[in-house]
């Protein structure tokens, strides 16, 4: 009887473990990402997926017209950006560096890099972009012209974009509060000034 039970116990075992080897090697079937309905079922309301509503203001899709060439007398941004600007005389003031465009679309002013050599001491300036006289030669030869004089180039202020706006302000508040937070020390060889 002994012998049998434990016959009959050591059969069930080794039947389990094939059982269980073979479960552990059945591939598993994940549950559908995307639950099936049948058609004119109606969804739970808490599945029921939000519709995504257009802002107002944005272009639609579908609503994109295309061009298929250059209009005669237009000119590409590609063909600015470096080309020389010039005075009436003939002479370089300096190089087309960007181009500045509103939010309506418009460019509204020419941004220039003068001055320096080889790249040294150069400095941005902008004027606005109707200042610039655009003249087309012949095809494909653009000038671009600015009635100026070399006094008012260099009295011109240095064209300064958001960022280096932005970088400047954070760095005067920075050196504010770092010279809040340090008491103020005196040299005793050389006190501050109290003539006024």
């Amino acid at each position: 009887m002994k012998t049998l039970l434990a016959t009959t116990a050591t059969l069930a075992v080794l039947s389990m473990g094939a059982a269980w080897a073979q479960s552990a090697t059945e591939p598993q079937v994940d549950e559908p990402l995307i639950e099936e309905t049948t058609p004119g079922a109606a969804m739970p309301a808490d599945q029921v997926p939000e519709t995504v509503v257009p802002q107002a203001g944005l272009p639609q899709a579908g609503a994109a017209s295309f061009l298929a060439e250059q209009q005669e007398g237009h000119w590409l941004t590609s063909n600015l950006i470096g080309r020389n600007v010039l005075t009436p005389d003939g002479d370089s003031i300096g190089q087309v560096a960007a181009l500045e465009i509103g939010p309506e679309g418009q460019v509204t002013s020419l941004v220039m890099t003068v001055g320096g050599f080889l790249g040294l001491g150069a400095r941005q300036i902008a004027v606005p972009f109707e200042a610039v006289e655009h003249i087309t030669s012949e095809p494909g030869d653009h000038q671009l012209i600015l009635a100026t004089t070399a006094e008012e180039i260099e009295a011109a202020p240095d064209f300064k974009t958001l960022v280096q706006k932005r970088q400047e302000e954070e760095a005067i508040r920075a050196q504010r509060e770092m010279g809040a937070d340090r008491p103020m020390t005196v040299d005793p060889a050389n006190p501050p000034s109290t003539a006024q």
